[in-house]
């Protein structure tokens, strides 16, 4: 039996898309993978993934996704992203329901936010928007 994972990392879609696409490596943000940190991403991530597929990408698109943990849309997450939603509908920011989802899974699971658009996420505090080698 193995000991409790340390950190819980979510990735984003744009970066699964940059990496799928070959722009940029899951390693360009994440460095070495650290065998203690559980990775994953929302399943509004997985879907956001499906929709913009293109068919010679099936077969490592759905490797990828399959070795990530998959976070669902919980009825305690939709709360959240509402909140979240209604929160920052004064700001002068027009946040998108698919990513206040996201931004609530992060929260609720105490995660880092692994995303190349971090203006889309301004509620979520632990986050790496910005690559560790230049890309």
């Amino acid at each position: 039996m193995s000991g409790p994972r340390s950190e819980t990392v979510m990735i984003d879609s744009d970066v699964i898309i940059n990496h799928l696409r070959r722009r940029a490596p899951l390693s360009d943000y994440l460095g070495d993978l650290d065998p203690l940190v559980q990775y994953g991403c929302s399943t509004i991530v997985v879907a956001e993934i499906y929709a913009g597929m293109r068919p010679a990408e099936e077969a490592a698109t759905r490797q990828l996704i399959d070795s990530f943990i998959h976070f669902p849309v919980t009825t305690e997450v939709a709360e959240k992203a509402a909140i979240l939603k209604r929160e920052h509908r004064g700001s002068g920011l027009t946040l998108a329901l698919d990513d206040c989802l996201i931004a609530a899974t992060a929260l609720i699971e105490k995660a880092t936010l692994v995303t190349g658009n971090a203006k889309h996420y301004p509620m979520v505090p632990n986050k790496i928007s910005n690559p560790h080698k230049s890309l």
